[in-house]
Parts: C-alpha cells; sequence; structure tokens
C-alpha cells in the first residue's frame, strides 16, 4: 500500500496557500511562471506517494523522477522547461531493458543530464526563463545543451552519453546480448525522435511545440503532459485565477488577459468533457508516427483549432494540448499567445448536468435571464435581481442548467440544434406552433421543479431566496397563469435566443 504524507486540506487548498504565501514573500518580482512552478510543486508535495509510480521498483527509479513525485522545486524547474526530456520519455523502456539495476542507474544518469544542475527559475529574468524554454523545450536533439549535433552524435549529451552507457555495459558483460539488443533499440528510437525534432529546427521553439505538443499528449509518456493536476478541476482553476491576477499587476492589457482566462477555461471544460481514464491506444506510438498523424489530421480539418481534430484522433485532444499550451506558454510569452477560443459545438448545448462557463453558454444564459426579466416586468412581478451578474451562485448555475436542458426539450419535437447555415433554410424553424410552445413549457416547469428540489427549495406562499421558497414549486396545472406564460415566453424564445450565438433548430 503507497505511503503518503499527511496534510490538512485538499490539493486545492494546499495549491492556493503555497501560492499565497509566494506572492507575499516575493512581491512584485514573482513571475507568473514560478505561480505554476509552485502551485505543482505544492501539488505533487500533497499527492506524494513512497511508492514509485509505473510499477517501476525503487531501487531503479531515477532520482529525477522520485524528486518529482516528492515536489522538490528544482525537479519541477525541469519539468517546466522540458529539460531530461530523455528521461521522462524513455525511464521505463530503459529500466524494462536492463536486468541488473546498477546498470538501468547508470544508463538512466547519462540521459539526465541536468539533475545535478538545477535550472533555478527564481533566479532567472523574464527574457532568461523565455530563453532558458526555447533552449529546452522542444528538445531539438541534445537540447542544445552541452553538446553538438555531429550526425555520429559523438559530442556530449544524453544521446551520446547513453549510447556511451550502452557501449560499457556490453564491455563489462554485465548484461546478457538480449538486454543490450533491447538497449540499443531504445537509442534507435531516441536517434529518430531526435532526427524528427532536429527538422522543426528552423521552425522556431514555439512553432515546434505547436507540431509537438500533442504527439506528446497522445503518448502520454513526459510528465510535462501526462501529469494528475492537468486532470483537476479545481486546481487548474486556482493556477488560472492567480494567473489572471498577476497578468494585471504586471500591466497586461484586460482585453488580453480575458482573453487568456476565456480560452484556459473553454480548453478545460473541452478536455473534461472528453477526459477518459482508459490507457492511451497510442502509447506505443513513436513520436514521429504521431506527428505524421496529427499533420494528416491537420491538414484533413483546417479549423482544429475551434473544431478539433475530427474522428480519427480522441476528442479530447485539442482541449487538453490547448489546455496546456494556454498555462505553460502564456505563463512564459504573456496572455496574448493564449490559443484560440474552441467554439462551443450545439453538443454542448446535449450534454446533462453541464455547468461550464464557457463565452456562448454564458452568453445565452445572460441573454435569457434579461428576456425573463422584461416578462416579470411587464406581468408587475417583482424582480429579485437586476442583473444576471448580480444572481447569486446557484442561480447563476441554473440559468445556465436552462440552457444546456433546451436539447434535450427540442429533441422531443424531433428538433436538433445545428450551426447556422449548414443546413436547408426550409429546414429551420424560426417559430414553434402553439401546441409545441405548450409542451416544451410543461417540459421546462418540470425540469426546472426537479432542479429547485434538487437545490433544496421548497413551496411557499412568497418567493424568499434566503429561505429557498417559492410559490411555483406546484405542478403545472396549479401554476398561476402567469407564471405558465413565463415559461411560454421563454421557450417561444429559443430560435432567436440561438440564432444570436449562430445556432439554428432544425427539423
Amino acid at each position: 500500500m503507497a505511503k503518503g504524507r499527511t496534510q490538512t486540506g485538499g490539493p486545492t487548498a494546499f495549491v492556493r496557500g503555497a501560492i499565497e504565501r509566494e506572492r507575499a514573500k516575493r512581491g512584485d518580482t514573482l513571475k507568473p511562471i514560478e505561480i505554476v512552478k509552485v502551485a505543482l510543486s505544492a501539488y505533487l508535495a500533497r499527492t506524494f506517494s513512497d511508492e514509485p509510480t509505473d510499477a517501476l521498483p525503487a531501487e531503479v527509479e531515477s532520482p529525477d523522477r522520485t524528486n518529482l513525485r516528492r515536489g522538490t522545486q528544482s525537479a519541477v524547474d525541469r519539468l517546466l522547461f522540458n529539460a531530461n526530456y530523455w528521461r521522462a520519455a524513455y525511464e521505463n523502456r530503459i529500466v524494462a531493458a536492463c536486468t541488473n539495476p546498477t546498470n538501468a542507474q547508470a544508463c538512466l544518469a547519462s540521459v539526465s543530464v541536468w539533475t545535478a544542475h538545477p535550472l533555478k527559475l527564481n533566479t532567472l529574468t523574464p527574457e532568461q526563463a523565455v530563453a532558458t524554454f526555447e533552449r529546452f523545450c522542444p528538445p531539438f536533439a541534445v537540447n542544445n545543451r552541452r553538446g553538438s549535433h555531429e550526425r555520429d552524435r559523438s559530442g556530449k549529451g544524453p544521446l551520446p552519453d547513453f549510447k556511451r552507457a550502452i557501449a560499457s555495459i556490453a564491455d563489462n558483460g554485465s548484461e546478457p546480448p538480449q538486454a543490450i539488443a533491447a538497449l540499443r533499440d531504445v537509442l534507435q528510437a531516441m536517434e529518430a525522435e531526435a532526427a524528427a525534432y532536429e527538422s522543426l529546427n528552423a521552425a522556431g521553439a514555439l512553432d515546434a511545440l505547436f507540431v509537438i505538443l500533442p504527439a506528446w499528449c497522445l503518448q502520454n509518456r513526459i510528465e510535462l503532459v501526462s501529469g494528475s493536476w492537468w486532470d483537476d478541476c479545481a486546481v487548474m482553476g486556482v493556477i488560472i485565477d492567480l494567473l489572471r491576477e498577476r497578468f494585471l499587476e504586471l500591466g497586461f492589457g484586460e482585453a488580453a488577459v480575458t482573453y487568456f482566462v476565456d480560452s484556459c477555461n473553454e480548453s478545460l471544460d473541452a478536455y473534461h468533457r472528453e477526459v477518459s481514464t482508459d490507457l492511451s491506444p497510442y502509447a506505443d506510438f513513436e513520436v514521429p508516427q504521431l506527428i505524421a498523424r496529427i499533420q494528416e489530421a491537420r491538414d484533413a480539418n483546417p479549423s482544429f483549432e475551434q473544431d478539433g481534430y475530427g474522428p480519427t484522433l480522441p476528442s479530447w485532444l485539442i482541449g487538453k494540448e490547448q489546455l496546456i499550451w494556454n498555462i505553460l506558454v502564456c505563463a512564459l510569452y504573456g496572455p496574448a499567445t493564449a490559443r484560440p477560443l474552441l467554439v462551443d459545438s450545439p453538443d454542448l448545448l446535449a450534454i446533462r448536468d453541464y455547468a461550464g462557463k464557457t463565452d456562448v453558454i454564458t452568453e445565452l444564459a445572460q441573454t435569457s435571464f434579461a428576456r425573463y426579466t422584461a416578462d416579470r416586468i411587464a406581468s408587475q412581478a417583482d424582480q429579485d435581481f437586476a442583473s444576471f451578474a448580480s444572481l447569486p451562485v446557484d442561480l447563476r448555475d441554473s440559468s445556465i442548467a436552462y440552457i444546456t436542458s433546451i436539447h434535450d426539450k427540442l429533441e422531443t419535437l424531433n428538433y436538433e440544434v445545428l450551426p447556422a447555415g449548414t443546413c436547408y433554410p426550409e429546414r429551420c424553424v424560426t417559430a414553434f406552433t402553439a401546441s409545441e410552445v405548450e409542451c416544451l413549457a410543461i417540459l421546462e416547469h418540470r425540469r426546472w421543479l426537479r432542479e429547485r428540489q434538487k437545490a433544496g427549495w421548497h413551496y411557499g406562499p412568497a418567493k424568499d431566496v434566503a429561505r429557498r421558497q417559492s410559490p411555483y414549486l406546484v405542478p403545472w396545472e396549479e401554476l398561476p397563469d402567469r407564471a405558465k406564460e413565463w415559461n411560454r415566453s421563454a421557450v417561444r424564445s429559443i430560435p432567436n435566443l440561438l440564432a444570436s450565438v449562430n445556432l439554428a433548430v432544425v427539423r
């Protein structure tokens, strides 16, 4: 059984507390990338287990991986800059090839060239941090570190060092021939991958990363993309919020910061709608193969940034690569480098119990609330809240839940939601019949009734938000006429409401 550290509070509180303490200590000198560093260090320290991961025995796990599991800040520095990429990508395969733990450690030490050389992110200026990032991530052959790009790779660096380690092990006879052959196969795979990276070198670091990042996400080997923190929405939310605050403090424009936050939240939503606990089917693919597959998918889907890669690649991929990009790259280069906003597809409306706050969904909820307010004023009913922003969180979520329920209600009439302009005009529905309005209004009231009851509301003679009482928590047949009309008005407006964000009701 794994032995974990006992810490008070969950990972989210632990991460937030660590960043706030660092902000108080560092003040104006704290770089955005250090917020990410401190967050990951705190998260790893909070979730640390004494047992190594991936079933690697403790005696053969590399010190770099051990320190990363412990949340050592120098190890997190290497993670963020993607230093020691070859160790992260090939550690399991190197260990599996060796029969002798001492030889496995020697091979891992040869490809972990930066373990003994802390990068010390906190001592770097923002310009130096960017330069260091471009030096190591993505890994152009030997990462432009300690060595050469000679074709025989005879210089210093992880690949030639690994080659020499294999030769030494072969010479001393401490591994059987099949182990040496397996190690040489690993070296051959590393050299093929290095050659693929070298071909991207002229494009520049960020352009190359744009090509490579989805391949790493599919392969899911290196900690930079496989870390469990990407799967923790609450922790990601803390990092996004604190990056937003720091960007504003540093004088970045509010529009760029808002775009960054929206892009982060949309990519987070998209990834977590599709994320699976299943093992990646691409884990055994080599990176050059994956780069080729991704390029094919991008060529076939020119709007992949907004719509994803189509059926040939996992639906979660575009969300995850954009999330990692937005957190890592924006923390170094600024919020303006955020990836384009994912367009909310009509399928988003079909997701049950969806409580995301993406641009389109929230915009529809705000528009619907404004119409609802106008209806209540017209019927001379009391209006508790003047704007959508002034709503309590649970009532804002209720407004969003109404939007995401539209798809289900329309399905009862055999209608669907599609992007406007993607079907013949005669299929578009611009208004419902009286009987359709009545059907949809009843369905909406029943949905709302269930939602409010589940949220702890109950019947009361007058509406009381503090006590969670409402006179409308009754069956449709007992609902006052003016309340029935509010529901009818809401569903009548659905075609126009969806049209405001370029969606259409289609028969």
